[in-house]
């Protein structure tokens, strides 16, 4: 549902994203199975299971649309950025073009889209910024790292999603990245 209120107008519900990520992905996605919809789904569950534990707030809905997308600048055809991660930002963007994001600051959601993969810290990031960072961390750990996180609610998501072929789109991700961008490897992760 596309917001028709005035830049002053409140907010309008964001419960219509989940299913404009689910389009999205659906769309975009060339894999089968559920793979990498699962490391998506994963990725929300563990960012917002982080954001409670640090008091940090970001609604839900947008949480969901931002881990939907965020490893689709890897496959998308339409969209260009330097990097795949600048790519999956540049979908975010034309995807929502006239959608309500709950009063979420772009500037909010390009951190998350871009700064998701980084091993290390990030000085400046905002907090849900960060919370996505560490949320990939605990999933390509496989949960073993889980930043103050219980064993038991994290072993949950990864029983709840399972890995279905995921490590064969990994495969694929890494041949792309490789071919297109190898420098990614070390910009878009380490620095």
């Amino acid at each position: 549902m596309r917001s028709t209120q005035s830049p002053s107008a409140a907010p309008s519900s964001t419960s219509d994203l989940v299913e404009l990520a689910d389009e999205i992905f659906d769309r975009t996605s060339p894999y089968e199975g559920d793979g990498l919809r699962n490391h998506c789904r994963r990725l929300h569950r563990l960012a917002c299971m982080l954001m409670t534990k640090r008091g940090v707030e970001l609604d839900s809905n947008v949480a969901y649309l931002i881990a939907m997308v965020h490893d689709l600048g890897l496959v998308t055809t339409q969209d260009r950025g330097q990097t795949y991660l600048h790519r999956s930002l540049a979908l975010f963007e034309r995807e929502t073009d006239g959608w309500e994001l709950g009063g979420v600051e772009p500037a909010l959601i390009r951190e998350c889209l871009l700064f998701n993969h980084r091993l290390l810290p990030q000085r400046g990031l905002q907090a849900p910024a960060d919370c996505f960072r560490r949320a990939v961390q605990i999933e390509h750990t496989h949960g073993l790292a889980r930043f103050g996180l219980d064993r038991r609610e994290v072993a949950d998501v990864f029983f709840q999603y399972p890995r279905d072929n995921f490590d064969r789109v990994l495969v694929d991700f890494t041949l792309r990245t490789l071919r297109r961008e190898p420098m990614t490897l070390v910009r878009g992760i380490f620095f």
